[in-house]
């Protein structure tokens, strides 16, 4: 119970921090934003193609891509459920040291 408490706290603290973070030119992300995208009809790199935008890294997660070159209506437009700071990472990615 805990551990999903801290989780919906996690999302809703990048959700913040993601509105603090300012697009660039014509509303379109210039630094990398993470795409919280459904797994199904090809995940997050699909949400991020049909944006128009480009995924950064050369892995990604089943739910999650680091991405750019899209607006925040683009993304979501596209299916995305979430656009969060990259920094949200850390709650969602857990090495054994942490546990």
């Amino acid at each position: 119970m805990i551990g999903g408490c801290a989780v919906v706290l996690g999302l809703e603290v990048a959700s913040v921090a993601m509105a603090a973070q300012a697009p660039g030119v014509d509303g379109v992300f210039d630094t990398p934003v993470l795409v919280v995208a459904p797994p199904w009809s090809g995940g997050a790199e699909a949400v991020v193609a049909a944006a128009g935008g480009a995924v950064v890294g050369p892995t990604q997660a089943p739910l999650s891509v680091l991405a750019t070159g899209a607006s925040a209506d683009g993304f979501r437009q596209s299916g995305a459920w979430f656009l969060l700071d990259p920094g949200a990472l850390s709650y969602f990615c857990v090495t054994k040291e942490m546990v």
